[in-house]
């Protein structure tokens, strides 16, 4: 208990000591849903604290297809890549719901490293991360068709953002099914079609851009078809 009582004190000291560096003042900056924070070929410097709200992280190609390789939320940083050198981005950061967000220069991000080095551990732990989500969804493109690619994503998004109701396990932001399908790299008509078959199975409950998920069990079967 006490060790986990001085984790959480870490995170928080960290946490403030991010918003105290940050270009901005202490009210961050608010980006509206949908706004972009930054896209493909931009060049900064910077990484990115979100205090409050969600951010998707996406990759576009040249014909400006979409695929969502992370949504992430109150707490966590992106735009991390800039740590190793790279300026220019090569992914979408789009705020999904209003978001206020804390922009840190590299240089100093990096003398917080030195004064936190609980910090290094969670960056580190950060690229993992990334790195894992990134392999899954080539996995799930190449290895998996699409009702299988759904489950395992709606599994994630509960996990990662789920909230308990008594109807069952709520996303707890409006996803609309374009989102979901750029998520697991399918068109949208076929992503209804798979979510509609899981509402007529009993698993999950559809109403206007929000899901609830009745069934973890079948849905995590589901999850392991081929």
């Amino acid at each position: 208990m006490m060790i986990e009582r001085a984790q959480e004190q870490g995170t928080k000291r960290i946490a403030e000591e991010l918003i105290r560096i940050s270009k901005q003042t202490n009210e961050g900056k608010l980006y509206k849903k949908d706004e972009i924070i930054y896209q493909p070929g931009d060049e900064d410097d910077s990484i990115y604290y979100i205090k409050e709200g969600r951010v998707k992280l996406a990759y576009l190609d040249e014909s400006g297809r979409k695929l969502t390789l992370a949504i992430v939320g109150e707490g966590e940083i992106f735009g991390e890549m800039v740590l190793v050198g790279q300026r220019r981005r090569e992914l979408l950061a789009q705020a999904i719901e209003d978001a206020r967000i804390y922009e840190i220069e590299r240089t100093r991000f990096l003398e917080l490293i030195q004064r936190e080095p609980q910090l290094t551990l969670k960056i580190l732990e950060l690229f993992g991360r990334r790195t894992r989500e990134i392999e899954r969804k080539l996995e799930d493109l190449v290895f998996k068709d699409i009702p299988t690619r759904l489950s395992r994503q709606l599994l994630k998004l509960i996990e990662e953002h789920g909230r308990r109701t008594p109807e069952g396990i709520e996303i707890s932001f409006k996803i609309t099914h374009k989102e979901l399908a750029d998520m697991i790299g399918s068109a949208r008509e076929n992503t209804t079609s798979a979510l509609n078959l899981l509402e007529r199975e009993g698993i999950l409950d559809k109403r206007r851009y929000r899901i609830i998920i009745k069934d973890e069990e079948r849905l995590r079967e589901k999850s392991r078809a081929l």
